[in-house]
């Protein structure tokens, strides 16, 4: 089964002979602070921000729950959908939670969100930055309107940029108010090694960082996180492989484009929708290519799929020239419903 359900890199960042060198030059005997220090450099420097902004936690989810725990006590605001573990953490807390639902075609209204934000007054509004799970990229305009309402509700604004290397550059709102967190789980292919990133200044960064532990990422993740980082032509070759997979998923699902619903993507997923997107993605799942369904409102019709290898798109390709086929041979025999189950 080839995964499209998981929004990770298909592919390592290190080979195995820099992973083996790395767990052999690694002190295991010892805390992790030199490994903190440098890494939180190599990490700045790539920025271009301070490594005083920077801290590191347990995954960027470790940065949710945080921020929630220390900014949250309000109430917490969220659009809907949105990263699922926003509300589940909220939960946790028992954080009042409230939602700004999309539209039909899965978009936001800005105004009902400011109106929103007026009426509740949360402490804290967490937003996907590319949006997970749409993959849509929110203008500046409204991420500024987002963010000096919630500073005119005295609260606190993160962007979760768990995508953003795979989308064009954006101008951020600015002010201590605003949270950056980030994740090495996406581009930089590290998802099991758990190394997330928060980005903040002054009180803010002194609050959320006050529930961290002393050595909050352990010493073999720091020294792979920071082995990446050193090496920019390697690391520019891997995130390329990854950018031009993304445009190859494009590509693949562009032929039925008359057919199914997508948005465009700013990650390294593609967003499904529709009557006929249940009836893609179950075909392809029967032949091999696992995609993320869902069965709840309003993601009851969606299906996404993430990046893959490069060598797996001629297979995907093939499946969904044939699906489009059997669909439009189905069409022509069916008395006016499209909304049909195919085999192969």
């Amino acid at each position: 089964m080839i995964h499209m359900d998981r929004n990770t890199s298909p592919i390592s960042p290190l080979s195995d002979e820099a992973v083996w060198e790395v767990a052999r030059s690694t002190v295991f005997h010892e805390y992790p602070s030199d490994e903190i220090t440098r890494f939180k450099q190599l990490y700045a420097d790539h920025y271009g921000i301070r490594p005083e902004q920077v801290e590191v936690a347990n995954g960027s989810d470790e940065w949710i729950q945080k921020t929630i725990m220390t900014l949250g006590q309000r109430g917490v605001m969220a659009l809907s959908p949105d990263f699922v573990m926003y509300e589940e953490y909220s939960r946790q807390t028992d954080a009042p939670f409230y939602t700004v639902p999309c539209d039909a075609e899965f978009r936001f209204n800005f105004d009902e969100v400011i109106r929103s934000i007026e009426e509740n007054r949360p402490s804290l509004f967490l937003i996907s930055m590319p949006h997970n799970p749409t993959g849509q990229l929110f203008d500046a305009e409204a991420l500024d309107r987002l963010s000096q309402a919630m500073k005119d509700a005295g609260g606190y604004l993160v962007l979760d940029e768990a995508y953003a290397e795979f989308a064009q550059a954006y101008q951020r709102p600015a002010g201590e108010h605003v949270i950056i967190i980030r994740t090495l789980s996406k581009i930089f292919g590290i998802a099991g090694l758990r190394v997330g990133i928060a980005v903040a200044d002054g009180e803010t960064f002194s609050r959320i960082t006050r529930l961290n532990h002393p050595y909050p990422v352990n010493s073999l993740s720091l020294n792979l996180a920071s082995r990446i980082f050193e090496d920019s032509d390697e690391l520019k070759k891997f995130t390329d492989y990854q950018l031009a997979s993304k445009k190859q998923l494009a590509a693949a699902f562009r032929p039925v484009g008359d057919k199914i619903k997508t948005i465009e993507s700013s990650t390294n997923f593609i967003f499904t929708y529709g009557r006929n997107a249940r009836s893609l993605g179950e075909y392809l799942k029967e032949n091999g290519y696992q995609p993320r369904l869902y069965d709840t409102p309003p993601l009851d019709d969606v299906v996404r799929y993430s990046i893959i290898r490069l060598e797996d798109y001629t297979g995907l390709k093939k499946l969904i020239n044939e699906w489009s086929i059997q669909y439009d041979q189905k069409r022509k025999s069916d008395t006016g419903n499209a909304d049909f189950h195919f085999t192969r």
